[in-house]
């Protein structure tokens, strides 16, 4: 994973402990508890409190400007800077923030639009030629080096810049919604965000509700908790589970109705955070060990097994956060002295933990998760918004790669396909050859944050177009549709809201170019079209496909037809001696991936007869190399042309060889040989 260094910026100062915090979607807010005995609300869209200042100026070449106060001078947030006498940009200084929004409607650009845009340290182009962006009527935005967030508009270019301008202050957002609680911990926000579940340090666990929540209108769940810390709340079985700071302290598992508790584990140590997987089979828990080190543990819920993951060095770990929908990743923080921000991946045979955000305010406790790239760090006196630039904290925790056509990675196995009995398309030891198409897994990597994806096989891109059939609401029926990566080879991850006939597809793999061999196709996510935004690696399991390729056909030979010891040439008449034919074939495949031959003799009036035939069902004991046969069938005598209940003796002939090697494209099989010759039989 790429880290971009994280930008912090404080959302509310002079809080009294914030701990435990829940994210609102809908709602687009904060809540959270504080340590002195309030549960609080942090409202993400602010209102604008003031203006600090507007006007019409006149940026000079080399000078700096202050939207805070409006003057130009030595310091300041943007910096004109005239690199050439051409070449011109206007960048940020001083730790402010600019984003450009091209030629938009000033007016509409309100403080609340201010808020949601993506500000950066990159600078805006300036030049005096036709890749000037600074054009006259042109909008850009500055967040300030004070907090502020400013609004602009070119009235004139050249080596001075005129601008008009509005600098808006912004309240905090920040509102107590109850007080009177007794230690809080945590909260947890049902899933209509009306209601929230709280827990007390001094052993309670709550019910309230957002519209009423003080204190005194609580319902007590559960009462007689040892310190209980972290929620992990499954609304669906009504159920609540706790971990208790307590050495020993316990995990429990609450009806949330009844209120009783079962212990599920009972060996923690000052437990403090705690997630729960959605199918209820495992449970992650930070626990603070002596010392004041963090340990993350796994446990098994069914068995209580343990799985130490990561022990901190430095200071106690606290709360958890599920990163990623799919559940292939978690945020924690670590306390001070070392105040950081932990990523903990999942998706890898070995845990990966990573620092996203290092020096953060003092006591980081918890972290809301708002997009990819954007957290909230509840800290003990103040709430921090980090924002990761172009690193996604999202994992996609399932398959990417799903596999070939009809079968699927897990079938897969040292690039060769086996698929179970019983399966619509049943295949034993087969490579693959011609066009395969790629199943990928768009929904997983859509919830993972992912944008974008590249197909690659042995590290080169694949960048090769295809079709594929989309519903058209206009039209009520599917369309066909071009599907085609970008000029840098990013094909589009396929949103949930459409509708493709082939849902999974995404990509066709010629394999004409590539050698008989051992080759991988590997899928990588980004969360946008930049090398940058890659979201964990094409090495991540789930993501590479190993394929055995064969492009080579089977043969197929009849090479000579023999009668009583001698050669009968093609279209001969054969008219005397036994009635007893050999053949002598070549049925093989140059790779050693023959699946089945067949010879069969065709006559008459829609008459045939099976002269010999094998398949590699009869050879596995050198699987997954079979060659096929070369040499004189049937054994024995030979065929007997009056043999059965349609005798043959007196027609013309065609022998047909049919031979198919194992290679298929993940639809079907796909090499086939044929070879046939005639003779006719005038017996008396």
């Amino acid at each position: 994973m790429t880290l971009a260094t994280p930008t912090t910026q404080r959302r509310v100062t002079g809080l009294a402990g914030a701990i435990g915090c829940s994210y609102r979607q809908a709602h687009n807010d904060l809540i959270f508890v504080e340590f002195g005995g309030k549960l609080s609300q942090l409202k993400l869209v602010r209102p604008a409190v003031a203006t600090v200042s507007s006007g019409t100026t006149t940026i000079h070449g080399t000078y700096l400007f202050d939207f805070d106060t409006g003057v130009e001078g030595v310091d300041g947030d943007v910096f004109w800077e005239q690199h050439t006498s051409t070449i011109r940009s206007l960048e940020p200084s001083g730790g402010a923030r600019i984003v450009n929004l091209g030629s938009v409607n000033y007016t509409a650009v309100t403080p609340a639009v201010l808020q949601t845009l993506a500000y950066s340290s990159t600078g805006i182009v300036g030049n005096d030629d036709s890749s000037n962006q600074l054009v006259v009527g042109d909008v850009f935005a500055v967040l300030t080096n004070q907090g502020n967030y400013a609004k602009a508009q070119v009235l004139a270019y050249g080596y001075d810049l005129q601008i008009k301008w509005t600098t808006y202050r912004l309240g905090t957002g920040y509102t107590v919604l109850g007080t009177g609680y007794n230690q809080p911990e945590d909260v947890a926000v049902t899933a209509d965000e009306a209601n929230a579940y709280i827990t007390e340090r001094t052993g309670n666990l709550l019910r309230v509700s957002l519209a009423a929540a003080n204190r005194a209108s609580v319902t007590v769940v559960a009462a007689g908790l040892n310190a209980p810390h972290q929620i992990s709340l499954d609304e669906a079985h009504n159920v609540a589970y706790v971990v208790e700071f307590a050495n020993p302290g316990r995990l429990l598992r609450i009806d949330l109705g009844s209120g009783v508790a079962i212990t599920l584990v009972s060996t923690l140590q000052n437990a403090i955070g705690l997630l729960v997987t959605s199918d209820g089979s495992f449970a992650y828990v930070s626990e603070q060990l002596a010392g004041g080190h963090g340990q993350l543990s796994r446990f098994e819920l069914s068995s209580g097994r343990r799985e130490v993951l990561f022990t901190g060095s430095t200071a106690p770990l606290f709360f958890l956060r599920w990163a990623d929908p799919g559940e292939g990743s978690f945020l924690v923080t670590e306390r001070d002295p070392a105040n950081e921000v932990w990523l903990v991946d999942l998706t890898h045979d070995s845990v990966v933990v990573t620092s996203l955000a290092t020096g953060t305010a003092s006591r980081p406790s918890s972290v809301a998760v708002i997009t990819a790239s954007d957290l909230l760090v509840c800290c003990d006196h103040e709430i921090d918004e980090l924002e990761l630039g172009a690193t996604s904290i999202y994992r996609a925790s399932g398959e990417i790669a799903l596999g070939i056509g009809h079968v699927p990675a897990s079938s897969i196995a040292a690039g060769y396909a086996t698929t179970d009995p019983g399966y619509f398309f049943q295949v034993k030891d087969s490579p693959f050859g011609g066009t395969l198409p790629l199943m990928v897994n768009h929904d997983e990597a859509w919830a993972a944050g992912a944008r974008y994806y590249k197909v690659l096989v042995d590290g080169a891109e694949v960048r090769d177009a295809f079709a594929d059939y989309k519903w058209s609401n206009a039209l009520s029926r599917f369309e066909l549709q071009a599907v085609a990566p970008l000029a840098t080879g990013f094909y589009r991850v396929r949103s949930p809201a459409e509708l493709w006939f082939n849902h999974f597809l995404g990509a066709m793999v010629a394999t004409g170019g590539l050698t008989n061999a051992l080759h991988t196709i590997e899928v990588r996510l980004f969360a946008s079209a930049s090398a940058a935004a890659e979201i964990g690696a094409g090495a991540d399991p789930g993501r590479r496909i190993p394929v055995r390729v064969d492009n080579s056909l089977p043969s197929a030979a009849i090479n000579q037809i023999l009668h009583d010891g001698s050669v009968v040439g093609a279209c001969a008449v054969v008219s005397s001696g036994s009635t007893n034919f050999g053949f002598d074939v070549t049925a093989t495949d140059p790779d050693g991936h023959l699946k089945s031959w067949s010879l069969i003799a065709m006559w008459g009036d829609n008459a045939a007869a099976s002269i010999a035939s094998d398949t590699y069902a009869n050879h596995l004991g050198g699987a997954p190399i079979w060659s096929g046969t070369a040499g004189v069938v049937p054994g024995g005598p030979g065929w007997n042309a009056n043999d059965g209940s349609y005798p043959s003796t007196h027609c013309a002939h065609t022998f047909y060889l049919d031979v198919w090697d194992r290679v298929i494209d993940g639809w079907s099989y796909i090499h086939e040989a044929t070879y046939h010759k005639s003779i006719t039989l005038l017996f008396p």
